[in-house]
């Protein structure tokens, strides 16, 4: 499975088929990102530490993803309707990516 397509199942479980990518000035240092849920802060940590240990030509690109991921979910974390639906979308993300990035020497 493509680590676009974990990011895009990921969005699905946030059951926000209106919602825009925010704009964040930390979504651009993806090792600063808090969403200020547990499950989700975890994921970025990690997912932050497995992109650092990438070759470099394999970095933008899942930047590039984690970024967008998480201006979807700061955005999310905004609503409480779908603020609630968030510990479990960042979950099922990180055990999606768990097993695409093993692969790559990452452990999530």
């Amino acid at each position: 499975m493509r680590l676009d397509l974990i990011l895009a199942a990921a969005a699905l479980c946030l059951a926000t088929t209106s919602c825009a990518p925010a704009e964040s000035r930390t979504a651009h240092n993806i090792e600063e990102a808090t969403i200020g849920v547990a499950q989700c802060d975890d994921y970025l940590a990690r997912i932050s530490a497995c992109i650092s240990q990438l070759p470099p030509d394999r970095r933008a690109a899942l930047t590039a993803q984690a970024r967008e991921t998480f201006a979807t979910w700061k955005q999310a974390a905004a609503h409480p309707q779908h603020r609630q639906t968030l510990p479990q979308s960042c979950t099922v993300s990180q055990a999606l990516a768990r097993e695409e990035l093993a692969p790559l020497g990452c452990t999530l």
